[in-house]
């Protein structure tokens, strides 16, 4: 093709030498590269994405335009619902549990998933066929699909789901089994075995023809703190398992596909998060390709339950709402989004509400389903998606010479990963290299707590069993250190030096920083005369804790004489924003230190104080 694009014909070419020129000179000589990103796993976020040729579908699934690169099993999505809301249901009490799906579905959802736990600590208590007879009851179930969560006992839930419907219901019940041995071996439940599940999908398998039995979910890899490539490998390598599995019990690599639902979580960045999905595809269509076959992949896409926060919680909308979005324009055929104080306890109404509506707005007002595959094409979507396929693939080839995802974590070589990108999250928050809004940055000393319907208990929780993968939220440890402030109610003296053009924005900073621990700033934005102003106001300010805060020349000048003269008016412990030292400076806050180990030292010494 060698016409202009006719929308673009009035602009002049694109010229990559300018962009870069003028990118240098905002970044003031530094080099471009300083632009690129980078994941946990070492792939690179580049700023600029030049022609890729991404890989021919037909070489990967045999068929131009097949599946991995369209949504679902069809070419064009379904114009009244592109993809399936699916909403979680936790109550206990099934009667409360039920009356909670249908108003659900009444308002938007097109499909429930009942957490099943018998101690109804996380889940519905449904332990026998008539508990689940009233959760079932008033659903059109050849229009909803219901689906099962049920770590503890994936087959005994699925047999009283399946005893549940009626028989003349049967042939058409939309049903999501969900048998997952391999989720609930990494999340320490006792599950089932995989020649079980595979068992169970082959006896349902003409009783019940419009379900799927079978659910590869590689959500405890994301929500352990692992990686992109990891969660991707973990993905594929547990497919990879349902297919041996069923292979024994004479399911065709096509028939466990149909029956399979891949899960994945769907984190705020929405380029990586697209990324990772399209990524998925491809590498589940090479497996199916190995296999002799090729089938579009069905993905569920359920936000980040690490991302969510319990302070500031009204900041989970955001990030649901990107992670809603990501999943959407990657063409997730199952979508789920958590409701925005689900790190708080059981949502109330409102809160399942705002996590509905959020995709009935993405659905019919952003319309995000109104392009069969809005990603596909964009050099930076199909060059970070062949990136962390490659990143992937060398994990899956691993863990299968580990003899498969079982014996990889009876080996303990998935928990290793995770572990390891843990640690490195926690380092990077602690650092403020990741930052989260409302926690370590930017945090609400004042804020108001939302209603939840319960409230998630405060006790530690139970030891971990052997070989699970502990999941994290993000925000804990700030969170655990702004519970200690509350008690404490510390305070730190803002001992600003000079006029306010020199020490604003090292105050701003200092403010910023030691509020994030629960440390309330006093006088960030006052001006000081002279050093007897300045110890006036410490003194009037009722605390023992001070931060210097001035430029480098101010600090030159007036930092050393003004530590000692705090320190003789009473000041226990003194920090200075910045790198200076002198004698009476205590410790130093600064961009890249460890924040988080700067306000538990801090919170320490006021409750030492009490």
């Amino acid at each position: 093709m060698t016409d202009s694009f006719a929308l673009a014909s009035g602009f002049a070419d694109p010229d990559l030498a300018r962009w870069q020129e003028l990118a240098e000179k905002a970044l003031k000589g530094a080099p471009v590269s300083r632009l690129t990103g980078q994941t946990y796993d070492g792939v690179p976020i580049r700023p600029l994405y030049g022609p890729y040729e991404a890989p021919n579908p037909a070489s990967m699934t045999g068929a131009p335009g097949a599946a991995p690169f369209i949504r679902g099993a069809a070419f064009e999505r379904d114009a009244f619902l592109p993809w399936d809301i699916r909403q979680i249901v936790t109550d206990p009490d099934p009667h409360m549990a039920n009356e909670i799906g249908l108003r659900d579905l009444e308002r938007g959802v097109s499909s429930l998933e009942f957490q099943i736990d018998p101690t109804g600590a996380c889940g519905v208590v449904a332990t026998h066929v008539e508990a689940f007879r009233q959760l079932i009851k008033g659903i059109l179930l050849d229009l909803a699909t219901l689906g099962l969560d049920a770590p503890s006992d994936p087959l005994g839930a699925a047999r009283a789901l399946a005893d549940a419907v009626p028989e003349a219901a049967r042939a058409t019940a939309k049903l999501a089994f969900n048998l997952d041995p391999m989720a609930a071996r990494m999340t320490g439940m006792t599950g089932c075995s995989l020649s079980a599940a595979a068992g169970f999908a082959a006896q349902v398998k003409t009783l019940f023809p419009a379900a799927t039995s079978l659910r590869a979910d590689a959500r405890p890899v994301h929500e352990g703190g692992g990686t992109e490539a990891q969660e991707l490998a973990v993905l594929i390598a547990s497919g990879i398992a349902h297919l041996r599995a069923g292979e024994a019990m004479g399911l065709s690599p096509r028939e466990v596909n149909e029956t399979l639902l891949f899960t994945l979580s769907a984190g705020p960045d929405v380029v990586v998060e697209i990324a990772k999905q399209r990524a998925a595809r491809r590498l589940w269509a090479r497996v199916l390709q190995a296999c002799g076959t090729q089938a579009p992949m069905r993905v569920q896409a359920v936000t980040s339950a690490r991302m969510q926060t319990r302070r500031d919680p009204w900041t989970n909308i955001l990030r649901a709402t990107c992670a809603g979005f990501a999943a959407a324009a990657a063409g997730a055929d199952v979508i789920t989004i958590l409701p925005f104080t689900s790190a708080l306890g059981l949502a109330d109404e409102a809160a399942r509400r705002i996590a509905r509506n959020t995709q009935l707005i993405l659905q019919e007002e952003s319309h995000l389903g109104r392009v069969t595959d809005p990603a596909g094409g964009a050099w930076a979507m199909e060059a970070l998606a062949d990136d962390l396929a490659k990143a992937a693939w060398p994990k899956v080839q691993e863990i299968e010479r580990a003899g498969g995802l079982e014996a990889a974590l009876d080996q303990g070589l998935i928990q290793a990963w995770v572990a390891e990108t843990a640690t490195a999250r926690r380092r990077d928050i602690a650092r403020r290299k990741t930052q989260l809004i409302g926690i370590n940055i930017y945090a609400n000393l004042d804020e108001t707590p939302p209603e939840v319907a319960i409230a998630l208990p405060q006790s530690a929780p139970p030891p971990p069993l052997p070989g699970a993968i502990l999941p994290m939220r993000l925000a804990q440890e700030f969170e655990a250190l702004r519970d200690r402030a509350d008690a404490a109610k510390p305070a730190i003296f803002l001992a600003n030096l000079g006029p306010l053009a020199r020490f604003s924005a090292r105050a701003g900073f200092a403010r910023n920083a030691f509020e994030a621990g629960g440390i309330r700033a006093v006088g960030a934005d006052t001006a000081y005369a002279d050093h007897a102003a300045l110890l006036a106001a410490f003194a009037a300010s009722g605390t023992q804790l001070v931060c210097l805060c001035g430029d480098d020349a101010t600090y030159g000048e007036e930092a050393a004489g003004a530590a000692l003269a705090l320190k003789e008016a009473g000041a226990r412990h003194i920090w200075l924003a910045g790198k200076f030292e002198a004698e009476a400076i205590d410790r130093n806050i600064f961009v890249g230190a460890d924040i988080l180990a700067e306000l538990t030292h801090a919170v320490w010494l006021v409750e030492t104080m009490s």
